[in-house]
């Protein structure tokens, strides 16, 4: 059973007792009305919160990958000339450099890739010339790097 607070009639009205309760039962139906419509809006101004906060969230998370990736792609040309210094010379130091490079370059979500031996793979790899039968790396030119499924720049490779 409905809780519903009754109004007060005065005593010259109850004679119009009939009327009356017609009026209270038409504004109940109003009321009930004007709070179905206040619910739903309520309830769709929270869906619409919920989807501008998804929306926003996803797009910090693809700036914020863009950013990086740009980051890296400045950093690549040092990147470079320091893992050539590191193929002709074995100064300890340069090791060092590049291992600390790397270790940095891991902990954002970057990974250097293409290494000699491994499959050749055309989304991953820039193929400068083709020596063998097998599809195996036998140099690399230049290494590539990526984040997570993102090819930030491909490895060039000899196979």
């Amino acid at each position: 059973m409905e809780n519903i607070e009754e109004e007060f009639v005065a005593e010259e009205e109850s004679e119009v007792g009939p009327a009356a309760l017609k009026s209270l039962r038409e504004k109940l139906k109003v009321a009930v009305a004007e709070k179905q419509e206040y619910l739903e809006g309520w309830q769709r101004s929270r869906a619409d919160l919920v989807n501008y906060k998804k929306a926003e969230a996803d797009a910090h998370g693809d700036k914020e990958a863009r950013i990086k990736a740009e980051l890296i792609e400045e950093l690549l040309p040092a990147l470079d000339v320091l893992e050539l210094s590191v193929r002709h010379d074995s100064n300890p130091s340069l090791k060092m450099l590049e291992a600390q490079f790397l270790s940095v370059l891991k902990k954002m979500g970057i990974e250097r890739f293409g290494t000699v031996g491994e499959d050749f793979d055309p989304r991953r790899h820039e193929a400068l010339a083709e020596r063998g039968e097998e599809h195996k790396i036998v140099s690399v030119e230049r290494s590539g790097y990526s984040t997570g499924d993102t090819i930030i720049r491909p490895a060039q490779v000899i196979i």
